[in-house]
């Protein structure tokens, strides 16, 4: 099965609109993605959905309890200053690393443009819809 992790903005992307962060979501519902989260990665979603998008708690609280449900936790153990415009976007390959995830997908311009880290590919959710399906 194809691990992978997802960054902040793809799970919201996934949540509003219907495009290709949405159906790589379904798959991941489906059971025909493993994706892995880390407490950092939920932490900082939940704050973007209450805080930046204004959803209700109980919205945030659903939404990220589907999530748990449908992914592993990750705690990663090294911290890493890879993403240097973006340090904050190092936790998504710390994630990666420890999930042993084959991609990294991100609509972050910091992480596409490292292309590649230690055998994870980092790709927009267009591209990996390409690659894998």
């Amino acid at each position: 099965m194809i691990r992978v992790v997802l960054d902040t903005n793809v799970f919201i992307s996934a949540l509003f609109w219907k495009g290709a962060p949405y159906q790589i979501f379904r798959k991941i519902l489906e059971g025909a993605v493993l994706n892995f989260v880390s407490p950092q990665i939920l932490k900082e979603l939940k704050e973007r959905l209450l805080y930046k998008f204004k959803l209700p708690p109980e919205k945030v609280k659903e939404y990220l309890e589907t999530i748990v449900f449908n992914s592993k936790i990750t705690y990663p153990k090294k911290k890493l200053n890879i993403v240097k415009k973006d340090p904050s976007d190092s936790k998504i390959i710390e994630c990666a690393l420890e999930a042993k995830a084959s991609f990294i997908i991100s609509g972050d311009k910091h992480l596409l443009e490292i292309k590649r880290y230690k055998g994870i590919k980092i790709v927009t959710p267009r591209e990996f819809l390409v690659q894998i399906y």
